[in-house]
Parts: C-alpha cells; sequence; structure tokens
C-alpha cells in the first residue's frame, strides 16, 4: 500500500494511539507496539524476513520495528537515560522540593502554571 490511502491510514494509526492511552489507560509502550505492528500489517510489509527471487532481501516487520526503535534510540536515548538519572536523583535527596519551593517563592503562590513550566 502507497499514498494517500497509506497516509490516511497512518493518520487514523496515530489518532487510535492517543485514544488508546488517553481514554482507556493502556500503557504507551504497548499502544505504540501493537498499533505499530497493526500498521505495519496494513501496509503489507510481511511478517519475517524474506528473500525474492532476484536476491533482494525484504525487510520483515520485527526486523523494520527493531530498526526504528534502535534508531530513535542512539539519537535520543542517552539523552533520557540521563534526565530520568537527573530527575531520581534530585528526587531521593530532596532538592526537587527545594527547587519547587524556590520556584514558588520566585513566581508566587497566584501562578501555579507558571511555576510548574519553569520547573520542567
Amino acid at each position: 500500500m502507497t499514498g494517500l490511502p497509506l497516509i490516511f491510514i497512518f493518520v487514523l494509526a496515530i489518532i487510535l494511539m492517543i485514544v488508546a492511552i488517553s481514554k482507556f489507560n493502556i500503557h504507551p509502550f504497548i499502544a505504540i507496539m501493537s498499533i505499530s505492528l497493526l500498521l505495519g500489517l496494513i501496509a503489507g510489509i510481511p511478517l519475517v524476513d524474506k528473500t525474492l527471487e532476484d536476491g533482494t532481501k525484504v525487510s520483515g516487520l520485527a526486523s523494520v520495528i527493531g530498526a526504528g526503535f534502535s534508531g530513535t534510540f542512539s539519537s535520543i536515548g542517552i539523552v533520557i537515560i540521563l534526565g530520568a538519572l537527573i530527575g531520581t536523583i534530585l528526587e531521593k535527596t530532596g532538592a526537587a522540593l527545594k527547587l519547587a519551593d524556590m520556584v514558588i517563592r520566585l513566581v508566587g503562590k497566584n501562578n501555579p502554571v507558571l511555576a510548574i513550566e519553569m520547573m520542567g
């Protein structure tokens, strides 16, 4: 499948993923993996790697999803891991609460949205 129908199905998959995560409280990893499997099958990607008669290799669904995941992880994975590590350290040491108190003192108690944005 190519062209406009594939784009339409892709947009529907994104909408379905958002609804599954927000409305039905499905874990994001499970929602992303299941919808990407479904989208791959609809798009016509074979389940397993195949070698055609002319010698060309066609990647299977697991290879395609794995390549996409590893590409994403290699580009932003280190940033995510370090952010989680720093957040955990801030939480365990109590520094996160001190930072929150400092930001609330800085912007005032009447601006909670601004305080949350600054903490982020």
